[in-house]
């Protein structure tokens, strides 16, 4: 037997605000369960550890403000990794103004 898929439209108004609820009726043996990592992109999950840990980031400046050891860290982490820290700004740098220069020509055309 096929399917039997039928969408209702309803509106309705709650409180001066105009809903519309949109209701798919499907044969309930066909669905599959969807595990997490189904249901979930590998970049959704890559931008949501990205800004989890952009936050513990700025929770962690924020207690150093607090207990004012923030100018010690940072002197001390570039004293020890000055060269690194140099290195890697020219190559994003580098790599930003290159991008741009090509969306820059491409608009153009």
């Amino acid at each position: 037997m096929g399917k039997n898929i039928k969408i209702y439209e309803c509106e309705s108004r709650v409180n001066g605000v105009w809903l519309m609820a949109k209701t798919i009726l499907s044969n309930k043996e066909s669905k599959d369960p969807r595990t997490f990592f189904e249901g979930s992109s590998f970049f959704r999950m890559l931008r949501f550890v990205f800004l989890l840990f952009l936050s513990f980031l700025l929770v962690y400046v924020y207690y150093l403000f607090l207990t004012g050891n923030l100018k010690k860290t940072i002197l001390t982490i570039w004293s020890n990794h000055q060269q690194i820290i140099i290195s890697s700004s020219i190559f994003v740098t580098y790599t930003v103004f290159i991008f741009q220069m090509g969306v820059w020509r491409g608009r153009r055309r």
